[in-house]
């Protein structure tokens, strides 16, 4: 759907920015999530043969979750979806109509029945080698899940969080620091950047450290290569000439649901287009919507002119052909109909501030209930940050303590989910975990 990408697009980079107005910047409608990492990563394996390293940086921490054991069971980081079990019962029944109308399981996943059970080489499953174990390099288990798609395609992945477990804040100078340690020619993902808040002084020691842009007089010469090869995948899409040639490839999953302004939730991709970076960006348009079983976004491709542009985006759908064709449609109708009326557009932005307002008002009653009780410790961190997902702050001991005593069950890094606070349950989180400081008070 054109309109739905020209909407997207406009709502991500603004109706006047340069990259539309250059119309320099396009994109390919996806499925699912994590869709456009899917086929960023193919692409990128494809085009980027030296880049075998992929940086992960975002808000998310995997190295509590590691020292925890968790490494021998993935399922635990990254549960299944909940899949309709009416339609696939449905479905299986439908293929087991010679049986008189009744599918042979009950389990609402799609099971294949070998030919002959009393046969060993029918069964097929049994054959199969063990399913691979997600690790990173020192033994973790992704938390981003594109991180596994990444390794899908062979890449090495490392990762790295914004947050600061000792200092209980986000820290604007990882990013930094792993620009200046990362080797050549590897790929960023940053992932929630909007909850660092860089200052102008970070933004240009980051630009420095990332890229030079091509000077005019070197593109010509560049231009009828490029052209030439439009079939081939393994063309210049970036022109970066500083020794490291980082490519970036951002991940905005949460427009508006961060500070609850759609543009200063996004305003640090002014900072790379006025550089002249050229990038990749997968945009979910499904939680800010409100459409989660959706799964609706697009991958958004940023290049130096139009004629790249058309080249990059030529070979991205030839790849959606073999990995979904025509993804649905349904939800990237609602969403256009919502950004092509102004009417509709404005009520959608006034209820994200409003939705915003209430998780902030979460965080101070939540933040104030624990001063109340005497909690030791200063708990600002809980309002310092953006978004529905925050930290705790708490440490193993004291998450183990909430889980196994109070039974609030919450990840190892203790970062949470604010929207499932209410007036029902906040006296009995904020007793817990005041109980849970206290009981492991001079454990660590």
């Amino acid at each position: 759907m054109r309109s739905f990408t020209e909407a997207a697009l406009k709502l991500l980079f603004g109706k006047h920015n340069q990259v539309i107005v250059e119309n320099r910047v396009g994109g390919v409608h996806i499925v699912g999530d994590n869709g456009a990492f899917q086929l960023g990563a193919q692409f990128l394996k494809i085009w980027r043969k030296d880049s075998q390293i992929v940086y992960i940086i975002s808000s998310k921490k995997g190295e509590l979750l590691c020292k925890m054991g968790m490494t021998e069971d993935p399922s635990l980081l990254f549960p299944s979806p909940t899949p309709f079990a009416i339609f696939t019962v449905a479905l299986l029944t439908l293929c087991h109509e010679q049986d008189g109308g009744q599918a042979k399981c009950a389990c609402p996943f799609p099971v294949i029945v070998p030919p002959s059970a009393s046969d060993p080489q029918t069964h097929s499953l049994t054959r199969l080698p063990p399913f691979p174990q997600y690790q990173l390099e020192g033994g973790c288990v992704p938390t981003e899940p594109y991180g596994l798609v990444f390794q899908d395609m062979g890449f090495t992945v490392r990762e790295y969080s914004f947050w600061d477990s000792k200092q209980l804040c986000m820290d604007a100078n990882v990013l930094l620091n792993v620009a200046e340690q990362a080797p050549h020619d590897c790929i960023f993902v940053i992932g929630n950047i909007c909850d660092c808040n860089l200052t102008q002084s970070q933004w240009a020691m980051l630009m420095a450290n990332l890229k030079v842009s091509p000077t005019s007089a070197q593109l010509p010469s560049l231009m009828p290569s490029i052209i030439s090869s439009i079939n081939l995948i393994l063309f210049p899409f970036s022109f970066l000439l500083q020794n490291k040639r980082i490519f970036l490839f951002f991940d905005i999953s949460n427009q508006g649901l961060s500070t609850g302004d759609l543009e200063k939730d996004t305003g640090f991709l002014q900072y790379f287009v006025s550089q002249g970076f050229e990038f990749f960006c997968s945009q979910s348009l499904s939680k800010n919507f409100g459409i989660y079983d959706e799964g609706v976004g697009i991958l958004v491709v940023v290049a130096l002119n139009n004629e790249l542009l058309l080249c990059v985006l030529s070979q991205l759908m030839k790849l959606t052909q073999a990995l979904w064709l025509n993804p649905p449609t349904t939800g990237a109708r609602i969403i256009t109909s919502i950004l092509c009326n102004p009417a509709l557009q404005e009520e959608w932005k006034q209820s994200l501030k409003g939705l915003v307002e209430n998780i902030m008002l979460i965080k101070e009653k939540v933040k104030e209930k624990l001063r109340l009780l005497g909690t030791p410790g200063s708990w600002d961190h809980i309002t310092d940050q953006n978004g529905s997902h925050s930290y705790l702050g708490l440490n193993i001991q004291q998450v183990e303590y909430l889980i196994k005593k109070k039974h609030i069950y919450l990840p190892k890094n203790s970062r949470i989910n604010f929207t499932c606070i209410n007036a029902h349950n906040i006296d009995y989180i904020t007793q817990s975990i005041n109980e849970a400081v206290l009981s492991t008070k001079g454990l660590d």
